[in-house]
């Protein structure tokens, strides 16, 4: 028994080790810098983020997005969005990684997805409650702001999230930074009816 849980142990190691030494730093910004373009981003109901890694240990890493959809507290379902795994191509060969991540509620009832990176996109298309609606893309993270990213471990960095209805009956929406709380517990810490999360992993 005891040489089982070594060597269970032996095997985890290596990855705790390198999800701590890892010297990737995540920026997001929201929106964009000009005026007109941003407008009409807003009357189009769209959603902005532009997402930023760098670190010399990108180089070489392989990197899966995942779509996390969260109602009344509760995952119901996980959407692999994509992994570059699938094609050598998209395997990081540079010391930064930088993709932008649009998203919108759609006139049929849908969540839209839509992520850009090294000049290719993929959509992902959700379906929503008819009573399901006013989202918004939110950060983990402040602004340009660097924060620490881990290796051989999945990492939420941005969130799709309906309002909630504070104490004093506004409506709002959490502040996911001094949230205080992972997450996948959102939804139950503040009644959020329905929410998504972003998730990267490099490998």
């Amino acid at each position: 028994m005891h040489k089982i849980t070594a060597l269970i142990a032996s095997l985890l190691l290596p990855i705790s080790i390198a999800s701590a030494q890892s010297n990737i730093k995540l920026s997001t910004i929201d929106g964009v810098e000009n005026e007109d373009l941003m407008n009409v981003l807003r009357f189009q109901g769209i959603n902005y983020h532009k997402v930023k890694f760098s670190g010399t240990h990108l180089w070489g890493k392989d990197f899966k997005i995942v779509i996390r959809d969260f109602a009344n507290g509760k995952l119901i379902k996980t959407y692999e969005v994509f992994d570059s795994k699938e094609d050598e191509f998209f395997k990081l060969k540079e010391q930064e990684f930088n993709f932008n991540v649009l998203v919108q509620k759609t006139p049929n009832g849908k969540a839209k997805f839509d992520f850009r990176f090294l000049g290719f996109g993929i959509v992902k298309e959700i379906a929503l409650g008819a009573d399901q609606k006013d989202f918004a893309l939110k950060s983990f993270q402040a602004g340009s702001n660097e924060v620490g990213f881990p290796i051989n471990q999945s990492q939420s960095i941005l969130a799709f999230t309906m309002p909630y209805q504070s104490k004093g009956k506004s409506t709002q929406y959490p502040n996911l930074i001094n949230a205080n709380v992972p997450p996948e517990n959102l939804g139950r810490q503040f009644k959020i009816p329905r929410y998504f999360l972003v998730d990267l992993r490099f490998d």
